[in-house]
């Protein structure tokens, strides 16, 4: 198993070129620590979110060796195939062969009018350029004949450096979009708030449509994190601001399992953290990560640290430095038998 890091942070986060440096700082630490990856996001017309993922991914391969460097996820839909497949392969050169694809179809249709494309077919060019990209990385030149898009004798230069071409993983939480995973991606990213038996069942689900395509499945999940040594700090730090986030992203439509709420208002910190966070001592940050390994079969996780408001970055480095030295640590030993 491994664990990553995803960057969620705008420019309500503090001045932009700061925020961006900061962002930089945590890939580095990220990378001396023993994360997997270090990965952006994206929202188009948002001042929570940069909205452009692949542009931060190449600055954070510039400044690390080791981790994972790419999206979790790029609104796919909103890229011209061909283009996003030519920069992803210079990103996978420029980083050794470290490039990894998240792709989504994105759940908010102010995104795609802030980019200009239609909002009604984004299922259909979503899984069009997903088949582009994997074309554009693995044949020397190809031809793409379908409803959207059609090309003919393409070539994408330079290829990636990995053979078989930069990871796709889809994310998905709709009965076609885990169809969608399982038939054309190598792996399926959970949403960030999903409680654990959410995951389990969609995770089933997946895993049916991956086998059923002659796929191995891989399931990463994204979760909000945060480890500590003194409760009473990280509910301070933490607390408020992964609440606020929680809430904001109920209201965009991204939770979608709390039977009986009607209104953002109405969720607490208590239920995000008994069924969705990883928060609490190392200990019981393996703990938690463990349910998640076991019950819905979680192959690696993308943690995140800090929010669009929150925390602040001396925090998130000192959480990020103790989850690497007695989080991750923990997590590569075998379990011991009850």
């Amino acid at each position: 198993m491994s664990v990553g890091v995803l960057f969620t942070q705008g420019q309500v986060t503090g001045e932009p070129r700061t925020t961006l440096a900061e962002i930089l700082e945590q890939a580095e630490a990220a990378d001396r620590l023993g994360f997997s990856a270090a990965l952006t996001t994206e929202h188009k017309d948002s001042d929570e979110y940069f909205g452009a993922p692949l542009h931060l991914a190449f600055a954070i391969a510039a400044r690390t060796q080791r981790v994972r460097v790419g999206t979790a996820i790029a609104i796919a839909p909103l890229y011209a195939p061909a283009v996003l497949a030519q920069d992803a392969a210079i990103l996978d050169q420029l980083s050794g062969g470290r490039a990894w694809l998240g792709l989504g179809a994105g759940y908010m249709p102010v995104d795609y009018t802030a980019a200009g494309v239609p909002w009604e077919d984004r299922a259909q060019r979503f899984d069009e350029t997903v088949r582009i990209v994997r074309a554009a990385h693995t044949q020397e030149r190809f031809s793409f004949d379908d409803q959207l898009h059609h090309f003919e004798d393409l070539a994408v230069l330079p290829r990636p450096l990995q053979p078989e071409g930069v990871p796709l993983h889809l994310a998905a939480w709709t009965p076609g979009g885990l169809r969608r995973a399982g038939r054309l991606g190598d792996g399926w990213i959970t949403n960030a708030l999903m409680s654990l038996d959410t995951m389990t069942t969609m995770a089933a689900d997946y895993r049916a449509a991956a086998e059923a395509a002659g796929r191995r499945p891989h399931v990463t999940s994204i979760r909000f994190c945060w480890p500590y040594t003194s409760r009473e700090e990280a509910l301070e730090l933490f607390g408020d601001t992964a609440l606020a986030m929680a809430r904001t992203l109920f209201d965009y439509g991204a939770v979608t399992d709390l039977p009986g709420v009607t209104s953002a208002d109405q969720i607490t910190l208590e239920e995000f953290v008994r069924d969705r966070f990883v928060f609490g001592t190392p200990e019981e940050c393996v703990e938690t990560i463990g349910r998640f390994r076991d019950q819905a079969g979680v192959d690696d996780f993308l943690m995140i640290f800090r929010y669009p408001t929150g925390p602040d970055h001396r925090s998130v480095l000192r959480a990020m430095e103790l989850f690497g030295t007695e989080v991750l640590p923990a997590l590569d030993r075998p379990a011991v038998p009850a």
